[in-house]
């Protein structure tokens, strides 16, 4: 590729990554196309060499934030190897990832535009949810269909799909909610409750306090992780 293709490649990729990111900070319409490119330090008329049209710019945008979104759960649940659902809710319903909006999850920042938006954009998060909720539904598997007991498999992938449509449901309201009554005691409480109660499933109290011995972790989150893990 020639300095000046590449440059232009270069250019077109911070476009987009920019855009990802004002628009889960200040939503779609929450930015011009000359404040983007003020912010880039390019001029104005410079952003038609690259897009036809401010629509051409959200779908690209919405594609790599989503892409990201779906990415980051991916190995948040597999990050040591194997499904971890409860390391997963801990990440997602913390404080930290309530106020760094444009670097977190696209769903939640963007679900109330897409809405609103063309039938292509909601195509676009459709598809994103979809993803999400196969990864989810994934590590929620029982172990017993896991290992394929019989007539288990199938009735193990519908119910963790089922438990997968809650849990993920749970978790984009509560941030969206959190978010929505700003940094308060209020705020705190929902993330800390829908983190403990979202996976209220069956394992003994007592099991989740013992590992939260040993692990030097608080028994709240010992207890969400390893009610999710054993669902």
């Amino acid at each position: 590729m020639g300095h000046s293709k590449a440059s232009k490649a270069n250019t077109h990729a911070r476009l987009v990554e920019a855009a990802a990111a004002r628009f889960k900070e200040r939503g779609i319409d929450g930015i011009s196309l000359a404040d983007l490119m003020k912010d880039l330090k390019l001029t104005h008329g410079g952003f038609y060499k690259h897009f036809g049209s401010r629509d051409e710019l959200v779908t690209e945008a919405l594609a790599l934030a989503l892409s990201e979104t779906g990415q980051a759960m991916r190995e948040r649940l597999y990050a040591g190897g194997k499904p971890d659902v409860g390391a997963f809710v801990d990440f997602y319903l913390d404080e930290a990832h309530r106020d760094q909006r444009a670097a977190g999850c696209a769903v939640a920042a963007l679900a109330g535009d897409a809405a609103r938006k063309s039938t292509d954009v909601r195509t676009q998060f459709r598809k994103s949810i979809e993803g999400n909720l196969e990864s989810l539904s994934e590590a929620l598997v029982p172990r017993a269909a896991a290992a394929g007991a019989a007539g288990a498999a199938g009735a193990g992938t519908a119910e963790s799909r089922k438990t997968a449509l809650l849990v993920l449901s749970a978790l984009y309201g509560a941030l969206i909610m959190a978010r929505a009554v700003g940094e308060s005691p209020l705020s705190s409480e929902i993330l800390r409750s829908v983190r403990q109660r979202i996976v209220s499933l069956s394992v003994p109290a007592k099991n989740a306090r013992a590992r939260a011995k040993t692990a030097g972790m608080s028994a709240d989150k010992a207890v969400t992780s390893a009610k999710l893990k054993r669902n």
